[in-house]
């Protein structure tokens, strides 16, 4: 099997749950060569001036590594180009990737061979953040703890106790299964308040040296499939398309472009904390055009709403 390491990436039942997260993929076992990616942007100096005036510290580049499936991956990957947009030095980042229900932080885990290469990268001991993806079987199963999560976090606090997390949960898989969006919608959301936010906060009590993140980049899906359907998404003619470029490429529910620039701006936002309207969205395309979409505002609303959920919990 290759790898791949980039450097410049109510109540419901278990069944709906496991349904809706997109665990299990037709992607398979099959992966890529690792990839590694570091950006490194260099700026020129600021003029000379001679009044005193308020300084604000820089944003410091991190090393993330993604460990996971294709409903993360392709964040993973943006994310160095994202973060060089948004003026930020030396962001490093490594993906490990395993298709589908093998991207899982348990099957993860339990393999020995992908388990040896994430502890390898850990153990150089400079990972600043450790990006894994829903869901685990166990998790699955429990709706309340994720033991391959907490082991994942134990080894990598032992060779680097400032490590910080962030848990990822996409959207669900097999978009056109669901009528509309409302459909679509209604029982990820659920999970994300009834089971997931639980979840994390547990994770905080547990392990509270560290920063642990909710990055819900899967209600990026949701807000732009309801713009969709209102008519209300001009960049999108149709929903499932690889060309003309639609919201998913493939019936499983594979990001389009504009699910893929707006999830993206979610994992900068959740990662680097940074305000959003200083992003030069002008800069990202579509259809060779920028976008009338505002995707600022969406993702600065989903943004806000997870930080009221951790408010609310926390």
């Amino acid at each position: 099997m290759t790898t791949q390491r980039s450097v410049p990436i109510g109540f419901i039942t278990v069944t709906v749950i496991m349904m809706l997260l997109g665990c299990s993929s037709s992607e398979g076992a099959n992966t890529t060569p690792q990839e590694k990616l570091n950006t490194s942007v260099t700026t020129s100096p600021p003029s000379e001036i001679t009044e005193t005036v308020d300084t604000v510290d820089s944003v410091v580049g991190k090393k993330v590594l993604y460990i996971g499936h294709s409903f993360g991956r392709p964040f993973a990957r943006e994310l160095p180009s994202f973060v060089e947009m948004a003026g930020i030095d030396n962001h490093v980042q490594e993906i490990v990737f395993r298709g589908g229900p093998n991207g899982s932080p348990q099957s993860l885990w339990e393999d020995p061979k992908v388990r040896e290469e994430i502890q390898n990268i850990l153990a150089e001991g400079d990972t600043d953040l450790l990006v894994m993806i829903c869901c685990s079987e166990n998790f699955l199963e429990s709706r309340q703890s994720d033991w391959a999560v907490e082991n994942w976090i134990d080894y990598a606090l032992s060779v680097n106790p400032d490590t910080d997390f962030a848990l990822a949960l996409p959207w669900p898989d097999y978009p056109e299964d669901y009528e509309n969006n409302e459909a679509y919608s209604e029982r990820i959301i659920e999970a994300h308040a009834s089971a997931w936010h639980p979840f994390i906060d547990d994770l905080r009590d547990l392990y509270p040296q560290s920063e642990i993140q909710s990055i819900f980049h899967g209600r990026a899906a949701i807000e732009l499939r309801g713009l969709f359907e209102s008519g209300s998404l001009p960049e999108i003619s149709e929903m499932t398309s690889k060309r003309p470029p639609g919201l998913f490429t493939d019936r499983k529910g594979h990001a389009g472009q504009i699910l893929l620039d707006l999830g993206t701006l979610i994992w900068l936002g959740t990662i680097y904390d940074i305000d959003m309207n200083d992003f030069p969205i002008s800069e990202l395309k579509i259809n060779g055009e920028s976008y009338e979409t505002d995707l600022i505002a969406i993702a600065k609303e989903i943004l806000d709403d997870e930080k009221l959920a951790d408010s609310k919990t926390g």
